[in-house]
């Protein structure tokens, strides 16, 4: 089994879709549920489409705390995300709770990261060996993420927690650890 799947993301809102009974919820589920596959996939107006005029993100733990307000912030960090290749990153969701006002995701997140990027964040060893600044790494961290809606269907953003610091749960990975079809980006050919 491959070690990232970035597909994998959306399988678990497929059956959360069709247990859930109540309209207006499961339509905020689907929002979400696009919202996850756009990013993941490099779609850009799609991905904006999912969320309010005027969107809203807040990323808290291993990041220094981070605040996007705006289609225009909100716009340039999906937008640098997707130039380096990160928006391809696997969510394995645990547990989808919603009601008419928000959807609260629970899982962790799989991404992959330069040596060089870990070395810049102060990282100098892996598992107990010095960290290869031209490897690429796998990094798993528990999420928790919370969807509020505008009681419309629209996204108002994202309140994003990370469990973990980054260089907690790392593995060296090759190409020959990614799914069929992930986009081995040039920054990461060695």
């Amino acid at each position: 089994m491959t070690k990232i799947d970035p597909r994998r993301s959306w399988a678990r809102f497929e059956t959360r879709l069709a247990q859930e009974e109540n309209e207006t919820v499961r339509n905020l589920i689907a929002e979400v549920r696009d919202h996850m596959k756009a990013e993941i996939t490099g779609q850009m107006e799609p991905l904006m489409a999912t969320l309010t005029e005027n969107p809203v993100y807040h990323f808290w733990g291993h990041l220094p705390e981070m605040l996007l307000e705006g289609q225009e912030a909100v716009r340039g960090f999906y937008a640098d995300m997707m130039s380096r290749g990160a928006q391809q990153f696997e969510v394995v969701t645990q547990n989808i709770i919603a009601d008419t006002g928000r959807v609260v995701t629970e899982g962790q997140v799989k991404q992959l990261y330069l040596g060089e990027e870990m070395a810049a964040m102060g990282l100098a060893e892996v598992n107990g060996e010095a960290l290869d600044p031209s490897a690429v790494y796998l990094g798993t961290n528990q999420l928790i993420t919370v969807w509020p809606n505008d009681g419309k269907g629209k996204l108002v953003g994202e309140d994003i927690y990370f469990g973990q610091p980054i260089g907690q749960h790392l593995e060296r990975v090759t190409a020959a650890d990614l799914a069929d079809g992930f986009e081995w980006h040039e920054k990461w050919v060695r």
